[in-house]
C-alpha cells in the first residue's frame, strides 16, 4: 500500500483528547520532544481506538477501549465487531493473552516479525514515549512525527507515524509501517490520562 499519509492520523493511541495542552511554542521538532517527555511521565491512560490493519489482500476494522498502567501494562477490549466484542487482550512485561470465555480470534500476523493487530496500539505507545524522532512536520495546527527504532533506515523495520494536535498535544491519528509498507491505522478519541506530576 505504500507510505500514504493521510490526515488526520493516529491515537486522537494509540489514543488521546485529554491531554493538559501547553500550547504549540516553538519549532516543531522541540514540540515533539516535549510531547515525548509529557507522555513519558503518564501513569495511565484510557483511551477509545478505530484501528485499520491493512493485509495484503484484505483488511480488518474494528474498535478498541484501551487501559494502561504503568505498573500492570496495557487490557485492550474489543467493542468491534459484534461478534468478537468483550474480547480482552493483555499485555504485560512481554507477554499477550486473550481472553473470552472459549472465544477465539485468529486475524493473522501484519508482519513477518509476527506483530497481531491487538499488538498495534500499544506498538505506537512505545514509539511515541521512547522512539528515535526522525521527521516531524508542524503545518495548520497539525504536529506529524515519524518514529524510528534508532538506526534503521527510512523504510525498513518498523516506523510510526503520529500526528497531535499542536494545542492540547491530543493525538489524532497513527500510523504503522513495516518496511515501508503501512500495515495499520488507529484513530483515537476519549483520551485520559493521569501524570507522575499529577
Amino acid at each position: 500500500m505504500g507510505r500514504s499519509r493521510a490526515l488526520p492520523l493516529m491515537m486522537s493511541l494509540l489514543i488521546l483528547t485529554g491531554c493538559a495542552g501547553r500550547g504549540g511554542a516553538g519549532t516543531g521538532e522541540e514540540l515533539a520532544r516535549s510531547i515525548q517527555e509529557e507522555y513519558g511521565a503518564f501513569t495511565a491512560v484510557t483511551c477509545q481506538v478505530a484501528l485499520t490493519a491493512e493485509y495484503d489482500q484484505r483488511v480488518f476494522d474494528c474498535a478498541l477501549d484501551v487501559a494502561w498502567d504503568s505498573e500492570t501494562g496495557a487490557t485492550l477490549t474489543l467493542t468491534e465487531p459484534e461478534i468478537a466484542k468483550g474480547v480482552t487482550a493483555r499485555i504485560a512485561h512481554g507477554e499477550t493473552s486473550l481472553a473470552y470465555g472459549d472465544f477465539s480470534l485468529e486475524t493473522g500476523p501484519l508482519t513477518w516479525e509476527g506483530l497481531s493487530p491487538m499488538e498495534v496500539t500499544p506498538v505506537l505507545w512505545r514509539h511515541v514515549v521512547a522512539g528515535y524522532i526522525a521527521g516531524v512536520d508542524l503545518t495548520d495546527g497539525i504536529l506529524e512525527v515519524t518514529y524510528r527504532s534508532g538506526d534503521d533506515p527510512p523504510g525498513t523495520g518498523l516506523e510510526a507515524v503520529v500526528t497531535f494536535d499542536e494545542q492540547t498535544h491530543a493525538p489524532l491519528t497513527g500510523e504503522l509501517f513495516s518496511d515501508g509498507t503501512r500495515v495499520a491505522l488507529a484513530r483515537v478519541t476519549e483520551f485520559q490520562s493521569v501524570s507522575a506530576q499529577s
